[in-house]
């Protein structure tokens, strides 16, 4: 019969599946069912089938158990090793495996264009994997055919894409009893007797593996012969409780050599051929393929060898005793090292797999990818392997990132405790370790002070002004992520043009901190032209483990709100959407964030309580108090008080020293006009605005003095706003004090006016509510403040 089974019979739901893969309104289908059903056939002659103009091509990416732990695995595999164009390596032990899926991305964003990408068993993606695959598709470069097996966790970045609306799912029924009987007279070439068909069809439940399992042994036994030119049951076909008991049964039996192969291939998915040649004779090799155990194919990489289905796999690794396991391992890592055709980080995975002594660098690289799509146990699992096996310094940095991120800040305080233990000398190290601990305290452990204090300590400790800058740079970040926009500007521009100081050509990662620092310093002072330009000038460096830092994105976009330059928001928000390999991956939630402030500015508060209401993808407990707090804002605005104080209940982040506080207070303000006490929030937004008076950022400081003027107390206001409005940048400011003025005169023509420069820059939220108080003014009434419908 071969070593596959042809593909026969299903032509209404390859039909029906036809007109979903082409639905203009989705891109793309997943097609779900139990293990065997016969899902991946299904998918490949879907694309076999799709309309020739439709296509520039058809990438498949193979998804493997062997691979679900390490980081990128699934791409790495699937695609060529090098796309054809040349990369410097970034510097750092972590790029081999970084460097190597980056290109990977890169290739498919290059290559993908109007084609289909095929992922086969997707459930069984690698994190990093599945979230290159969603952003291609949620970026509207390409169309996805993938495959899930409907027994596994309904999660997953690919499956999200069906919840989300971008892909059709489609669920893989049994073969009906005609579709049995055509897959038979094709397999076996002959037709099928009637009662055969239907007692195989019976027994099988019309499951495509089980029926072929079960047509194997039945043969094999005699109990299905050709008699008379058609096939009859001679006697009682095998039975079982599903294809994973026949599969169990027939790789329990294998011979040894066979089995050794097939264990091969199911802990090193996929196995080069050269590889598996020099572990295996080529008799053993070839019987598996011609049985069906294996298939192998021309891949990405090569010529390849896989399981034939992947409950051949499963059953394999669970008969493998665990020594055997181990030295399977270890001799997949000589062969492939051997022939140099190895993946760093699948390398660095079956090593770790099978107790084999492993390099750090792999494996730090994959920490760092697995970390970048929130997959903490990963991380973590990854980064205490680098460090057992002398990462140094940067296992122990990137692990703390790992426990940090998953919610384990003393945890990780320890380890870099204990790293400095170990410190050799290294002044760089120092400055590094040191400068890991104070991110630690001020984003784990919310110890701002200690954090600045450690690293003013270190500095003074370290000769040579590359490790000074370092640890000035990141006080500058950490003064400027809480709005110490003086302080920070003060740093910045004292240390810049000094020796040690914050020069430019302090390194690239050094100089793209302090940068992003000088810039959003800028945008909290009010000083958001120079913001703007200095995000634009800004360099782009690889950074090492991430932290909430804000994105030059976000910065610009913030730029825009502060001053009313509502086309900058726009053109930041963008920005955000471009797909990874142009400019890494999108912000975590800053690109709802930012939608939904320019929508609120906009007087568009339906839009921004939708975009509110669902927390972003990858949200962190931070990320979620940011959106919390301008949810409690957009509530309060429409007048949901009790809303707005359960949103603010929740808009409490692990580091509450950041801007979050300040965004925090002025939905305070509204939280209380919502309930009913217009002078308690007016004594709010005034005391939060001398508060930003005191403390530098005056982007915040004339929000809430022109809160106060919304409320209808522009008395108060209108010196510092009128000052203000003299030295901070945009309209929004200039038009805030003209509306403080005009109020505080009574003069209802001037407040027209003022609705009227609100409406033209786009601030239709301001342009309402002056023309309600205008209105006001015209009846004799107080020109209060009422919320606004949605």
């Amino acid at each position: 019969m071969g070593t596959t089974w042809p593909f026969a019979g299903r032509g209404e739901e390859l039909g029906h599946l036809l007109r979903l893969a082409c639905d203009p309104t989705a891109q793309g289908v997943l097609l779900a069912g139990p293990p065997g059903a016969g899902k991946t056939a299904l998918a490949t002659h879907l694309t076999e089938q799709l309309p020739a103009g439709r296509l520039g091509g058809v990438r498949t990416i193979r998804a493997a158990t062997a691979l679900r732990d390490v980081p990128g695995g699934a791409l790495t595999t699937s695609l060529p090793p090098d796309p054809g164009t040349a990369r410097t390596p970034a510097p750092g032990p972590a790029c081999a495996a970084a460097e190597t899926v980056q290109r990977c991305g890169e290739w498919l964003l290059r290559n993908a264009g109007a084609a289909v990408v095929t992922v086969d068993d997707a459930h069984l993606l690698d994190r990093h994997s599945a979230e290159v695959v969603a952003t291609l598709v949620r970026t509207g470069r390409i169309r996805l055919i993938a495959t899930v097996c409907s027994g596994e966790p309904p999660d997953g970045p690919v499956v999200e894409l069906w919840r989300d609306g971008r892909l059709r799912r489609f669920e893989v029924e049994p073969l009906r009893e005609g579709d049995v009987a055509a897959v038979l007279a094709a397999a076996l070439d002959g037709p099928v007797d009637e009662t055969a068909v239907a007692r195989l069809a019976e027994l099988t439940g019309g499951n495509a593996l089980w029926l072929r399992e079960t047509v194997e042994l039945a043969r094999a036994a005699g109990a299905l012969q050709r008699t008379g030119g058609v096939w009859r049951l001679t006697g009682e076909p095998p039975e079982a409780r599903g294809p994973e008991e026949l599969v169990g049964r027939r790789v329990g039996a294998l011979p040894s050599e066979v089995g050794e192969v097939l264990e091969y291939a199911a802990f090193g998915e996929p196995v080069g051929m050269p590889a598996l040649a020099a572990l295996c004779s080529g008799t053993a090799v070839r019987e598996a393929a011609e049985g069906g155990l294996i298939t192998v194919a021309a891949e990405g990489r090569g010529e390849v060898v896989r399981p034939a289905h992947p409950l051949y796999g499963s059953a394999a690794r669970e008969r493998c005793p665990r020594e055997r396991r181990d030295d399977r391992y270890a001799r997949l890592v000589a062969a492939v090292e051997a022939d140099g055709s190895g993946d760093p980080a699948v390398l660095a995975g079956w090593r770790l797999a099978g107790g084999v002594e492993a390099d750090p660098g792999p494996l730090l690289g994959a920490c760092r990818l697995a970390g970048g799509v929130h997959d903490h146990p990963a991380a973590i699992r990854l980064g205490r392997a680098a460090v057992r096996a002398g990462g140094g310094t940067g296992a122990a940095v990137e692990l703390a990132a790992a426990l940090e991120d998953a919610g384990q800040p003393h945890q990780a305080q320890a380890v870099l405790l204990r790293a400095e233990e170990r410190w050799s000398g290294d002044d760089r190290d120092r400055v590094r370790l040191a400068v890991a601990r104070a991110e630690n305290l001020a984003w784990g452990l919310n110890r701002l002070g200690d954090a600045l204090d450690l690293l003013a300590t270190t500095r003074k400790e370290v000769p040579g002004p590359g490790p000074r800058r370092e640890a000035d740079a990141a006080r500058a970040v950490l003064l400027a992520e809480a709005a110490r926009a003086d302080e920070a500007l003060r740093l910045i521009g004292r240390a810049r043009g000094t020796d040690g100081g914050l020069s430019a050509g302090s390194g690239a990662v050094t100089d793209a901190k302090v940068a992003g620092a000088r810039a959003l310093a800028l945008c909290h002072a009010g000083r958001t032209g120079e913001a703007a330009g200095a995000v634009e000038d800004a360099p782009r460096a690889e950074e090492g483990p991430g932290r909430p830092y804000t994105s030059p994105y976000a910065t610009s976009a913030m730029c825009g709100c502060f001053s009313g330059d509502l086309d900058l928001t726009a053109r930041a928000i963008a920005a955000m959407r471009r797909p990874p390999g142009e400019h890494g991956w999108p912000g975590r939630n800053e690109q709802a964030l930012a939608q939904a402030r320019l929508a609120m500015l906009r007087g568009e508060l339906g839009a921004a309580l939708l975009i509110l209401r669902t927390p972003a993808r990858r949200e962190t407990p931070q990320d979620a108090a940011e959106r919390m707090a301008a949810y409690a804002t957009a509530q309060a605005l429409h007048g949901d008080a009790a809303g707005a104080r359960t949103s603010l209940e929740a808009a409490r982040g692990r580091a509450t020293w950041t801007a979050l506080r300040h965004w925090r207070a002025l939905a305070e303000v509204w939280a209380e006009a919502a309930s009913g006490g217009p002078s308690r929030a007016v004594e709010l937004a005034l005391a939060h605005a001398e508060e930003c008076r005191e403390g530098g950022p005056a982007s915040f400081e004339a929000i809430a003095l022109h809160d106060a003027v919304r409320l209808g107390a522009p008395i108060s206001a209108l010196p510092r706003l009128s000052e203000l409005a003299a030295v901070l940048d945009g309209p929004r400011v200039r038009l805030a004090a003209r509306h403080a003025r005009a109020l505080a005169e009574g003069d209802a023509a001037a407040l027209a006016e003022v609705a009227a420069g609100f409406g033209a820059t786009g601030l239709r939220l301001f342009a309402t509510e002056a023309r309600a108080q205008a209105k006001a003014l015209r009846d004799g009434t107080r020109p209060g403040w009422r919320p606004h419908p949605a």
